[in-house]
């Protein structure tokens, strides 16, 4: 007798088992959907005021200017904290990571306007914002202040005056 009681709690423990086992396997996970790519929604466009704010950078981030290293093979061109230079995030514009490269945008904060060459990527800017040098930001608002509102436009890079940002350098040929 203490056999057969033996077997069947053997039993019962053993159905126990694969029913914890059974209940303890997952479905199988879905597949996470794919990241869209953020659309474009910024093009070039010439003259087109827009609203948005500009920011501004220094030190290790003059450093590899993208339009120069990724775009034209020139990835030893550093800005200088002195030129009047912004960067974009390039993802932001239609025609290709590098349609911004090297236009000119003026940008006003209030009364005070500055015109500056885009050369550099921002990863972190949002649509409508610029990221500025230290100089080119202090002649629109204290350094402090960090962020400024503005309005830019696209503009033809002016080629004469106190021009302070790198001409276009000629791609590299390989």
């Amino acid at each position: 007798m203490k056999f057969a009681q033996l077997a069947i709690l053997l039993m019962a423990l053993v159905i126990a088992l694969l029913t914890i086992v059974d209940a303890g396997k997952s479905k199988p996970k879905p597949k996470p959907k794919p990241k869209k790519k953020p659309n474009p929604t910024q093009t070039v466009r010439f003259g087109k005021k827009i609203s948005g704010k500009s920011t501004w950078f220094n030190g290790h981030d003059l450093k590899g200017a993208a339009c120069y290293g990724n775009l034209m093979g020139n990835s030893h061109v550093n800005a200088a904290d002195s030129w009047m230079i912004g960067a974009v995030h390039m993802k932001h514009y239609k025609g290709g990571d590098r349609t911004a490269c090297f236009e000119c945008a003026k940008i006003t904060a209030g009364k005070r306007s500055i015109v500056v060459r885009i050369i550099d990527d921002c990863a972190g800017c949002a649509p409508n914002q610029i990221d500025l040098t230290a100089s080119a930001f202090k002649k629109l608002a204290p350094l402090n202040q960090g962020v400024v509102k503005t309005t830019y436009e696209f503009v033809r890079c002016p080629t004469k005056g106190n021009i302070k940002w790198p001409k276009s350098p000629k791609p590299k040929s390989h």
